[in-house]
């Protein structure tokens, strides 16, 4: 092989370590092979005619991009037609949770020909979608101080000590259960291929954010306190520094990510950030928070904007629990029995231990639907008349635990199974729950979708029912 020959085998070799590291698929050889890289003799076919020539690898970058920038536009405009329907039809129950089921059984109606094709266009959203799932779910957690706000520090003691034994029991309760249940009725349990990790995020990554950060920080400081320059750049150094803090928590040693888990370093990072900016801005901290996260009542902040697609996010998992629908189809007594199971657990545990504790009345209400999904836990705090401030923040915070010690509190204890630790995980944390497992787990994301969708559903079911409710009533007062 001559020099040139040599250089570019090189060359081919770097831009294939590169192409790996951004989650793309190396280049074709044929066309490389025919261009001189391999002698002439090596690069016909053994007729004497020449290869026939790959697709540049060019093209074929550009039409991974295009699937994943029309995939995700797809997944948007599709969350928001199906919001506006169901806001049009009067339905209450959440939106994305209906397009997720809706798209599971959109694909198993058009068939197996027809859904390999629809998953192979949404493949780059959905693999782009699990790489960055965490920044979906912070929000909420950035700002989190301010639902904590006027609750006595005796009263927020109990409450952590409740949420946190409540969390451990739980967890390993729904795991516990859901093995259980697999033995009792003999299910064949067929090992769960592990699915292919996400890229590793480049320097580029923290060199592009880190950019952003700097100069919308800088803009507000040109602008002045009070300023509109100021206000407009809350979004990108909100933006900024929440994507900063997740490539730092990836950044973080596993060894200490039992303890600091890459979903609370992003809030901390991001909530750090909000204070940063506030006080260039010449605000308060709880008014910094505002802006990060406004929930609509003001300018779009940082949270809003990630928030704007989660409901997206969530329709996509449709296309996961199809992926794994001959595999839900034999375990669907244990992840039914499990999902309904823990459900139960979860309120009865609760409102015995906030009456153990004597916490008070109101308090004990709010916190029983913890383990359920925001969307759905107010409405089953509105029934149990909680208020619903609280029981937001204990849903939040039960999330917060259960992520960053949920993974590891089930391997501890020797809980390896798959479907267990993705049914314990979203059961007990939600959708925070679902995004700390599935960061390093992806395969896990199927069985979290269900779960946390499951609990919601069984546990509004419970709530709504009389003798569950005058119950939970009677144990709490």
């Amino acid at each position: 092989m001559s020099d040139e020959h040599k250089r570019k085998v090189e060359v081919r070799a770097w831009i294939n370590a590169w192409r790996a590291r951004s989650g793309l698929a190396p280049m074709p050889t044929s066309s490389v092979s025919i261009q001189g890289v391999l002698p002439p003799a090596q690069s016909a076919s053994a007729g004497g005619a020449a290869a026939p020539a790959s697709q540049p690898a060019f093209l074929s970058d550009i039409g991974e991009y295009v699937k994943l920038v029309s995939g995700l536009a797809s997944l948007y405009a599709l969350d928001m037609a199906i919001k506006k329907a169901f806001t049009a039809a009067g339905i209450v129950f959440p939106s994305a949770l209906g397009g997720m089921f809706g798209i599971v059984v959109l694909l198993l109606l058009v068939g197996d020909k027809a859904a390999s094709s629809i998953l192979s266009f949404y493949s780059p959203a959905l693999n782009w979608i699990a790489k960055w799932l965490p920044l979906f779910y912070v929000a909420s957690l950035v700002t989190l101080p301010l639902a904590l706000k006027g609750i006595a520090g005796s009263e927020l003691i109990k409450i952590m000590i409740i949420l946190g034994a409540g969390m451990c029991a739980t967890l390993l309760f729904t795991a516990q259960v859901t093995v259980f249940i697999r033995e009792l009725v003999k299910t064949e349990n067929k090992e769960i291929a592990k699915a292919k990790p996400a890229s590793p995020f480049l320097p580029s990554h923290f060199v592009a954010w880190g950019a952003v950060a700097a100069a919308s920080l800088a803009a507000t400081a040109v602008g002045g306190a009070g300023s509109a320059l100021g206000a407009q750049m809350a979004l990108p150094f909100g933006l900024a520094a929440t994507v900063g803090g997740y490539l730092l928590g990836n950044a973080v040693p596993k060894t200490l990510q039992g303890l600091l888990h890459p979903v609370v370093v992003t809030a901390l990072v991001a909530n750090a950030g909000a204070a940063l900016h506030g006080a260039v801005y010449g605000v308060s901290y709880d008014a910094s928070l505002k802006m990060y996260y406004s929930k609509n009542l003001a300018a779009m902040g940082a949270g809003d904007f990630l928030m704007a697609f989660l409901g997206c996010v969530i329709v996509s998992f449709g296309f996961r629990i199809y992926q794994q629908r001959e595999t839900m189809k034999r375990h669907y007594p244990e992840i039914l029995g499990a999902t309904f199971l823990s459900a139960l657990f979860s309120f009865f545990s609760t409102a015995f231990a906030a009456k153990a504790l004597a916490l008070n009345a109101d308090l004990a209400r709010a916190l029983i639907p913890r383990s359920v999904t925001v969307a759905l836990a107010l409405p089953i705090a509105t029934q149990l008349d909680a208020p619903l401030s609280i029981t937001a923040a204990a849903v939040l915070l039960q999330g917060l635990l259960g992520a960053n010690f949920g993974p590891n509190l089930m391997s501890a204890v020797g809980i390896k199974d798959t479907i267990a630790r993705g049914l314990a995980a979203a059961g007990t944390a939600g959708g925070l729950g679902t995004a700390s497992l599935t960061s390093k787990e992806p395969e896990a994301l199927p069985f979290c979708a269900l779960s946390y969708s499951l609990v919601g559903i069984l546990s509004t079911f419970l709530a709504a029912t009389p003798l569950v409710r005058n119950a939970l009533l009677g144990i709490v007062g």
